[in-house]
């Protein structure tokens, strides 16, 4: 606990004293975020966050130096690169989703989770594609999400506690993650003076499907269906909304590309303007925390397992009847 505490602390201190340099060295080269009409910030602001979590992280891992977590972080750190040429250059979205792909099937290969090992035949075809998908499809739901002041690094670290209980050893890193994402926090609540860029919305998003995926349930245990399904609970609101505007997108037709830019997802609509950045960002915060005690009650199993999914269920509902009830 002491030495969690030390490295949440130490990757709070580096991150959020990197920002401030980040952002002159961004203003400096123009590596600024300029406002468009599907974008929900008013000012040019800089991109590069992912640049102070990512360093806040590694300085965080130094100090616990977990075992068996290197694989994830190795293959997260590719996808942060990748994430930041995206900043610095902008990638083409096929580039970008090729590189996804081959990362997280290279991590599955070369250091497969439980669930691999014990699978052969079609059925580990199967499996590692769904992995990978997985992968991929979480590290994407952050980057889309990623559109308001204060939002995906809050909702991060509410995600990463919960995975704490949840995922055991392979989660020894996660208080550098949840340090160094909190010090980017300080000075991404809106006004957002730097906001998380691809590189951080992708690391964070990957790392954290990767742990989802790799944990055991319960702790020291074998792996388990549930113990997956309980860990993927955990990013429930980023999921159901990235999932329900989709399909929404694909019902409403009218030869719309689903993979263009857009302003369709629930928590854009209930956000018109940048002074509503902070209800939106709690809103979700709080719907994160609600997935995470359903997550925590599916992982119990008997009674808590349908609690645990009428919770999730509810929740789901409520989200998608937001932006109605908030008009």
């Amino acid at each position: 606990m002491t030495g969690a505490i030390v490295a949440g602390g130490l990757a709070f201190l580096v991150a959020g004293a990197l920002v401030p340099l980040l952002v002159q060295f961004a203003v400096g080269r123009s590596l600024l975020d300029v406002p468009n009409l599907r974008s929900s910030h008013e000012v040019p602001t800089p991109r590069l966050g992912g640049i102070a979590i990512f360093a806040g992280t590694l300085v965080g891992v130094a100090v616990l130096r977990p075992e068996g977590a290197w694989p994830l972080l190795a293959a997260a750190a590719l996808i942060w690169a990748v994430g930041l040429a995206d900043d610095l250059s902008n990638l083409h979205f096929k580039t970008k989703a090729a590189a996804q792909l081959l990362v997280a099937g290279g991590l599955l290969l070369l250091y497969p989770p439980p669930v691999l090992t014990g699978t052969s035949g079609l059925l580990w075809v199967l499996v590692l594609a769904v992995g990978v998908l997985w992968i991929s499809a979480l590290s994407n739901a952050f980057n889309f999400m990623d559109g308001i002041d204060g939002f995906t690094g809050g909702v991060a670290i509410v995600n990463a506690l919960f995975l704490v209980p949840l995922a055991g050893e392979t989660g020894a890193f996660l208080p550098a993650l949840v340090g160094a994402t909190a010090g980017f926090l300080v000075w991404n609540v809106s006004p957002a003076s730097m906001f998380v860029g691809d590189s951080g919305a992708y690391f964070l998003g990957f790392i954290l499907a990767a742990v989802a995926l790799y944990a055991p349930l319960p702790p020291g245990e074998s792996w388990t269906p549930l113990g997956f399904v309980a860990c993927a609970l955990v990013f429930l609101p980023y999921l159901f909304d990235t999932a329900f505007t989709l399909l929404r997108r694909l019902r409403s037709g009218a030869g719309k590309n689903i993979f263009l830019a857009h302003r369709e997802h629930i928590y854009q609509r209930i956000t018109p303007t940048v002074a509503l950045h902070r209800r939106t960002s709690n809103l979700y915060y709080g719907a994160s925390v609600a997935a995470g005690l359903a997550a925590l009650l599916v992982a119990e199993g008997g009674v808590g397992l349908l609690l645990g999914f009428s919770v999730a269920v509810a929740l789901c509902v409520a989200l998608a009847l937001v932006p109605k009830v908030v008009g």
